[in-house]
């Protein structure tokens, strides 16, 4: 405040001087009785000068606080850390996309193993967390999910030279490699226990996805299941030559019945999260969503439709 009455004193004094040089420079023929021309200019500055001090003065500041988002920096392409070491990909983007038309807000994003991505949201360090998550009750009952930014699709790969799988039945016998807990060996578990004369050889690994598709095209394991943009983009980073094959619907809720990916929040985050959804309604309508995704995806528009947005909040 100190600065803006300075700087009203510092021009009401200029504005005066200038007032004064009016009635007393060379060859003024101007009459006391009317105002000089110069002088109705300053006097006109200098209501103006006060009125926008006032202004100023009056306007309140906009408050700015920072979000902290985590990320467990994979997999690709929705989350990575790229050559600058920083964190980007499809789910980034999109959150930053987000923020880009949120102005109350900053956004300050971290990168962490991804078990302390949960750990940090339920203690409060974190208000995002960020890395493709699905949809499940279980994890509805401890955090908040967003409304959904992308759909997902998945499909079935095997080396090049064996028979094409084009469903788990033609899998029977054969060897996967899959993390424990993760969805896509979650549903050949779920196929082992329906079909026990059709048993798949799982092999449980925390391998990285470019090792486990480096198995596969080695003929080491016989077959994966893959994200669909996930198989594009380390079939283009690491030239894999291996076959894929769009895996039937009725399978695919094997894997999940909800193919859609979310933003969590914690418990008690409810005006963070309305704000988010706002945003992801309006990238999905300025197509901001459809551009991203056919970014990172190979060309393919997986943006969650809008009637799906429309449907309001998640949980």
């Amino acid at each position: 405040m100190k600065n803006k009455n300075v700087k009203r004193i510092v021009t009401l004094g200029i504005l005066a001087s200038l007032a004064t040089a009016a009635f007393t420079g060379c060859g003024s023929s101007t009459s006391a009785a009317e105002p000089s021309k110069e002088a109705e200019v300053a006097s006109e500055a200098e209501s103006e000068a006060e009125s926008e001090v006032a202004e100023s003065e009056a306007a309140p500041e906009t408050e700015v606080t920072t979000i902290h988002a985590v990320t467990g920096g994979g997999p690709k392409p929705y989350v990575f850390v790229d050559d600058n070491n920083e964190p980007t990909g499809y789910d980034i983007e999109v959150l930053k996309a987000a923020f880009d038309i949120i102005p109350e807000y900053d956004l300050d994003i971290e990168v962490t193993d991804f078990s302390s991505v949960f750990a940090g949201l339920t203690a409060g360090k974190y208000q995002i967390g960020v890395n493709n998550f699905s949809y499940n009750e279980e994890r509805a009952s401890s955090y908040l999910y967003s409304l959904p930014y992308d759909k997902g699709s998945y499909v079935f790969v095997y080396n090049k030279d064996a028979e094409p799988i084009t469903s788990l039945a033609d899998a029977a016998g054969l060897s996967f490699e899959g993390g424990a807990g993760v969805s896509v060996t979650n549903a050949v578990e779920s196929w082992n226990e329906l079909n026990p004369d059709a048993q798949i050889n799982i092999t449980y690994t925390d391998a990285d996805t470019a090792i486990v598709l480096q198995h596969i095209q080695d003929g080491e394991t016989d077959f994966g299941i893959i994200d669909g943009p996930m198989y594009t983009a380390y079939v283009d980073e690491y030239g894999f030559d291996i076959g894929k094959y769009d895996i039937p619907e009725e399978e695919t809720k094997l894997i999940a019945d909800n193919l859609y990916a979310y933003y969590l929040l914690p418990q008690g985050e409810d005006e963070l999260r309305d704000v988010l959804d706002a945003a992801i309604i309006e990238l999905k309508e300025n197509g901001t969503l459809k551009e991203l995704s056919e970014k990172y995806f190979g060309g393919v528009d997986q943006s969650p439709e809008a009637e799906k947005l429309a449907g309001g909040k998640t949980n």
